[in-house]
């Protein structure tokens, strides 16, 4: 029995040293050019502004010794040019990162809003969790300062201010240790104050993250061409509009909440800067008035204390930063750590030729549904058979279908291809037994041929085996008659050769890319739902040839297509009610006899009334 894996809270907490950690191991793999020039503007960022401190203290003790204009220019002249240099070194270490940014933007939007997308089991798209932690991580890195690429300025920042401090607390215990007291005092008030406002956001980020996905609901609305006819002929325009009004109107009003904090936080920081500025001159007048310090001591002392209140205030304002920062880079790690039922690494060989199929007492209940969609279900599809799944809305066979395509996973049996669960192969592989085709009508915007080739573009026969499928799907004459045949693009307003199909042809078009990528097991949910009745005839004309040599399973409300199965199966309330050929099932009576009555009787009665 397989049990499915427990994914984690949507609140999972990481350790925030160690989410820093991970974060600039990160950056240390994508380049590790980059890490070395953070770190090496560290020791300059230090000396600079304690050179430019004792600058004015030499001058002044200089003119108080009464040294010559020669020797005050020299000493000028020497100190202006180490500063210069240490100024351009500086700013060259500290800005030549910035020119990797874009870099680093391009392989973390690929990785996360990409990659990790594309890989993560289908089913973990429908939950819940999920979408939270997912999205808590798209909106950090969409928002214009990513925190997996910013995390490298804070840290910088950081290991500047606390190498300051320890430089020049040194200097300052030298003159007076209760004067670095005050000073560090004021700067620990400074860091609860600014954290304020960011433990208020982490704590009630939820009240709003809620909404914001409500909002790229609605704007993606905006962008679906298919409902800009509903939206026009049902008048839905103030409707979707107010529904946006309001959600950004709540969001606003949680975002004034936080910026009110920040301001009240930055005015309290201001008054504590003031009160230690305050207590630094006063404190070095008294040394300077009891003759302890000169005129130059005094002048480079200040320079200190200023240096070192605004290195522990950083430090302050660094952590309060980190932790925010380490705050989001958790939910990147939640995103990337999320567990996958199915197996993404190395699997068992996939099976050659048809395959049978066996669901072996298999249930599964939808997260946060009360009860089971398929209750116990068990079934054998033999290698080479045609099974049609039919059934009342809501019986469970797009579910099944989901199961058997690896989308889904069992909540407890088994499923085995081939004698091998599902789980066993490489799901990625496993997908490449499988030709299928959805009621969902989705175009993607490639030239005719591509789309039909998507499964295998590089076979050296793609366009001759796309112009096949073409005209198996009945759809080839459509094609030819393009001005660019098989290179026209799908999609109008992208390309200017773009065109749209209808939902029939949308339709055929699926097919055709089901049959060019001639996988061993057929599966075709309503694939007759968008044809009219000719080429919906024509299909079943067609069906022994398609699914020659494939195991297949076709789903249809039209309960006239399923006589070209070799068995029909009939789902009721997610268990099998009925199993048979069409003749079996009409001879037994049951609930197959009755819904193809009903479902004849309106046929004939239409053609007595036509």
């Amino acid at each position: 029995m397989n049990t499915k894996e427990k994914a984690p809270a949507a609140g999972r907490k990481y350790n925030k040293a160690g989410s820093i950690v991970w974060a600039m191991k990160g950056l240390w793999r994508m380049d590790r050019k980059f890490v070395c020039f953070v770190f090496a503007s560290v020791p300059v960022a230090v000396v600079l502004p304690l050179v430019q401190a004792y600058f004015p203290k030499v001058l002044l003790d200089g003119i108080g010794a009464g040294e010559g204009f020669a020797q005050l220019a020299g000493v000028c002249l020497g100190l202006g040019m180490g500063i210069a240099l240490l100024s351009i070194l500086q700013n060259y270490l500290l800005e030549k990162p910035w020119g990797w940014l874009y870099y680093f933007t391009t392989l973390i939007q690929d990785m996360y809003l990409g990659q990790l997308e594309y890989e993560t089991d289908y089913e973990n798209l429908e939950k819940q969790d999920y979408r939270e932690i997912s999205g808590y991580a798209r909106q950090d890195a969409c928002q214009g300062r990513c925190s997996l690429e910013f995390i490298w300025q804070d840290v910088t920042q950081a290991l500047i201010h606390t190498l300051g401090v320890v430089a020049y607390a040194s200097l300052l215990a030298v003159l007076h240790p209760l004067l670095f007291v005050v000073v560090a005092a004021v700067s620990v008030f400074s860091y609860f104050t600014t954290r304020w406002q960011a433990t208020y956001y982490e704590k009630h980020k939820h009240q709003w993250e809620k909404e914001n996905r409500k909002i790229e609901y609605l704007q993606n609305l905006s962008e679906d061409f298919p409902l800009a006819k509903d939206i026009k002929l049902y008048g839905l325009e103030g409707w979707l509009g107010k529904m946006m009004r309001d959600y950004q109107a709540y969001v606003l009003l949680w975002e004034k909440k936080c910026s009110l904090r920040g301001v009240w936080a930055a005015m309290l920081s201001g008054l504590m800067t003031l009160v230690q500025d305050g207590a630094a001159y006063v404190f070095l007048i008294a040394l300077l008035a009891g003759g302890s310090i000169g005129v130059g001591d005094f002048v480079f002392y200040f320079g200190v204390v200023g240096s070192i209140a605004a290195f522990l205030t950083g430090i302050m304002g660094d952590m309060a930063a980190l932790a925010a920062q380490a705050d989001k880079i958790g939910y990147y790690r939640s995103w990337e750590a999320y567990p996958n039922h199915f197996n993404h690494g190395a699997g068992c060989p996939l099976p050659a030729g048809a395959v049978k199929v066996e669901f072996k007492d298999v249930w599964y209940k939808y997260a946060g549904a009360e009860g089971y969609t398929l209750k116990g279900l068990n079934l054998v599809m033999e290698p080479g058979e045609s099974i049609a799944l039919v059934g009342l809305n809501g019986a469970g066979k797009t579910t099944l279908v989901k199961l058997l395509c690896g989308l889904y996973a069992p909540t407890k049996g088994e499923i085995l291809v081939d004698g091998k669960r599902i789980d066993e192969y490489n799901i990625g592989e496993y997908y490449t037994l499988i030709s299928a085709v959805f009621q969902e009508v989705t175009a993607l915007a490639f030239p005719i041929w591509e789309f039909v080739a998507s499964a295998d573009p590089e076979r050296p026969t793609v366009r001759e085996d796309a112009e096949a499928a073409l005209r198996k799907a009945g759809l080839w004459d459509k094609v030819e008659r393009l001005p660019n045949g098989m290179d026209t693009h799908l999609m109008k307003g992208i390309y200017d050769d773009g065109v749209d199909f209808s939902g029939g042809e949308m339709q055929r078009l699926l097919l055709a890319r089901a049959i060019y990528k001639n996988g061993p097991l057929l599966v075709l949910d309503e694939p007759t739902a968008a044809l009219d009745p000719i080429a919906e005839n024509k299909l079943y004309l067609q069906y022994r040839e398609l699914t020659r040599g494939k195991t297949s399973l076709y789903i249809s409300h039209r309960f006239a297509s399923t006589r070209f199965c070799d068995r029909i199966v009939l789902l009721e309330n997610g268990v099998i009610a009925e199993s048979g050929t069409h003749e079996e099932l009409m001879a037994l009576g049951g609930q197959y006899a009755y819904l193809f009555g009903v479902q004849s009787k309106y046929y004939k009665e239409g053609t007595v009334n036509a």
